[in-house]
């Protein structure tokens, strides 16, 4: 049965974190036939070797960036699939994920795009207070303006997908895809489901690490991202893509 859904995962040196992504996917309880794809960057940790006991295609990424992961997984999708879920290689979903997944899309049919919660999977205070501003963020875009998807959970609806373009290699390629995204239809963050992931780019950033970075991605919306990148090289500031999955 051809699938109706592809799950696309990138990954650079994930072999600590893959397993627990993969098995979250492949247990999924669903009747709806889907595919997993992992979009590795070129991996020396053993990443692939787990990936392919799992992922029905395994697929090398020449192109470094989560961007280009995401957009090459997309670009080696079966093409009957109608849907595609983007989740990082730190990332679980629950069980029902999947059938939340279609259900959604076939019940809204305005829906071109969404994103739901997320709780880190180790809870001290300081984790649970990042986890609790970075949700409030996503709900106020919700309400307030248009929605910001995450890059490590978003659904897409395939013909959205490629009709704005795809993920580009850009600074907050997220913040990117979401602008153009949502200019073709009702996108959504569902703060009630959730994902679990990694708190290790929090640990890495610190609480004013990841408020600085929501501020980054409100000035995303005002901004070109493509310009966000060339400004940050060249004056040698802070760059995000060191603390936010493979960027380089």
């Amino acid at each position: 049965m051809e699938p109706e859904i592809s799950v696309i995962v990138p990954a650079l040196d994930e072999a600590k974190y893959i397993e627990e992504t993969l098995l979250s996917i492949v247990n999924q309880n669903t009747n709806v036939p889907f595919e997993l794809i992992l979009s590795d960057n070129g991996s020396t940790d053993g990443t692939r070797e787990i990936a392919e006991k799992y992922a029905d295609r395994v697929i090398v990424c020449e192109e470094k960036g989560i961007g280009p992961g995401r957009h090459f997984g997309a670009m080696n999708a079966n093409e009957n699939s109608k849907y595609f879920l983007f989740i990082d290689a730190d990332t679980q979903i629950p069980g029902f994920y999947l059938a939340f997944l279609y259900e959604m899309f076939k019940t809204r049919p305005e829906l071109v795009a969404f994103s739901t919660g997320f709780r880190f999977s180790e809870q001290s205070e300081q984790i649970k207070l990042a986890e609790s501003v970075s949700n409030k963020y996503f709900v106020m875009r919700d309400k307030l303006r248009s929605p910001t998807l995450p890059g490590f959970n978003t659904c897409v609806r395939r013909e959205a997908y490629f009709k704005c373009g795809g993920y580009h290699n850009v600074l907050l390629e997220d913040v990117d895809f979401s602008r153009r995204i949502n200019k073709l239809g009702t996108v959504k963050f569902f703060p009630y489901v959730k994902v679990t992931n990694s708190s290790r780019r929090l640990e890495a950033m610190g609480l004013l690490g990841t408020l600085y970075y929501y501020t980054q991605l409100d000035l995303g919306w005002e901004l070109n991202s493509t310009w966000i990148d060339r400004l940050t090289k060249k004056l040698g500031i802070a760059d995000l893509r060191e603390y936010i999955g493979i960027r380089k």
